[in-house]
């Protein structure tokens, strides 16, 4: 799937996870700011079951999963991503479960602020190291640097 609102552009898969291979990321300018953001609900990874452009620089991802012992074969919460091709992307927890539920949710994130270029000829690098700021991430590599926010 890839989302194009120049100069920004987001390539993933139709599972909607950043795994931080291949070309998935958050692109600007053909550096890469972001190449890992997976979403962890109850320690599992939402089996993805719908990937749709919405818009040329707009996709959303919907998956699920079964989080509550003895309700039978049906999932019960839905994680749905709308992800922008402006670095903007919004995690959205819904629960079908008659019962409150009280999961833990992780988000990971990495990059290697890669240039595009580097990436497509298999030259990626390796993850940097984050630095926490206010509500956030930051990454920096000389005058290249990118930031998560909550």
């Amino acid at each position: 799937m890839i989302c194009v609102a120049l100069p920004g552009l987001a390539i993933s898969s139709a599972q909607g996870q950043l795994s931080g291979r291949g070309l998935e990321g958050f692109y600007r300018s053909g550096r890469r700011l972001l190449s890992r953001c997976q979403v962890r609900v109850a320690g599992r990874e939402p089996l993805g079951v719908q990937a749709l452009m919405t818009a040329a620089d707009r996709v959303r991802f919907v998956g699920t999963l079964r989080a509550s012992p003895g309700t039978g074969p049906d999932p019960d919460v839905l994680v749905e991503r709308v992800r922008d091709a402006d670095g903007t992307e919004r995690i959205t927890l819904r629960s079908t479960s008659p019962r409150p539920l009280r999961l833990p949710v992780e988000v990971a994130f990495g990059t290697d602020l890669a240039d595009l270029g580097q990436i497509a000829r298999g030259g990626a690098g390796e993850e940097r190291p984050a630095s926490v700021r206010g509500s956030g991430l930051r990454w920096s590599r000389g005058a290249t640097s990118a930031s998560v926010t909550a």
